[in-house]
């Protein structure tokens, strides 16, 4: 379970060691390498257990669904306006990463 992004949906394969993450500071936590940066993106969806790619340049709003079972990618949670503030925080140095 991924203690940046809360109710994550998805996990991410990290371009450059090909193992799965729950984001970008998951990644960068357990590895002794930096990620590399990559605009192909590869999900597993936790709900039906699927994989599929995404292209992060063609990446909208519609495109956050897996595409095999329709689950959104991340699930809101309920939680203080402190903690709210740290998970966007955290969302966008994640999305800065990839």
């Amino acid at each position: 379970m991924c203690k940046h992004v809360l109710n994550a949906q998805v996990a991410v394969r990290a371009p450059c060691c090909r193992r799965w993450f729950e984001c970008t500071e998951c990644h960068t936590e357990a590895s002794d390498h930096p990620l590399l940066k990559t605009m192909e993106m590869v999900f597993a969806c936790k709900k039906c257990k699927r994989t599929f790619r995404k292209d992060m340049h063609d990446y909208s709003e519609e495109d956050e669904y897996c595409p095999h079972c329709d689950n959104h990618y991340v699930i809101p949670a309920v939680t203080t306006k402190e903690e709210e503030a740290a998970a966007h925080r955290t969302k966008e140095r994640c999305v800065q990463r990839w």
